[in-house]
């Protein structure tokens, strides 16, 4: 049985992309509007800033899905995660920390941290 915080992983992965996709409407509000305003459709174009808040907003909402399939597998069929998952994450919030330091990837180590920490078995 997952217990403690390894049990809340897809929670706290799932809070942090509620997190990305607000400040990314708070970040990218006016590069939104102007994609409304264009129709929406085919409105994003080579306009970097535009496309800058569609990936912003996306990696947030894949964030949130990604949450709700660990969710899933612990909660409900009661298995960890692989171990070469916590290492893909790792990898992929380390190198983001590198890049952008001053960002939200510091918000996935201890994320990683727990998909990583082995289950004590009772």
């Amino acid at each position: 049985m997952i217990t403690g915080l390894k049990r809340q992983s897809g929670l706290l992965l799932g809070l942090t992309g509620y997190l990305h996709i607000i400040v990314g409407f708070i970040v990218f509000w006016n590069p939104l509007k102007e994609i409304v305003n264009a129709g929406i459709f085919n409105a994003v174009g080579q306009d970097y800033p535009r496309a800058a808040a569609i990936w912003f907003l996306f990696s947030g909402l894949f964030m949130v899905f990604l949450a709700l399939v660990i969710g899933w597998v612990v909660k409900t069929k009661g298995l960890e995660l692989p171990s070469s998952a916590g290492w893909c994450f790792l990898a992929i919030c380390v190198i983001g920390v590198i890049l952008m330091p001053v960002s939200g990837f510091w918000l996935g180590i201890p994320q990683a941290y727990l998909i990583l920490k082995k289950n004590k078995r009772s």
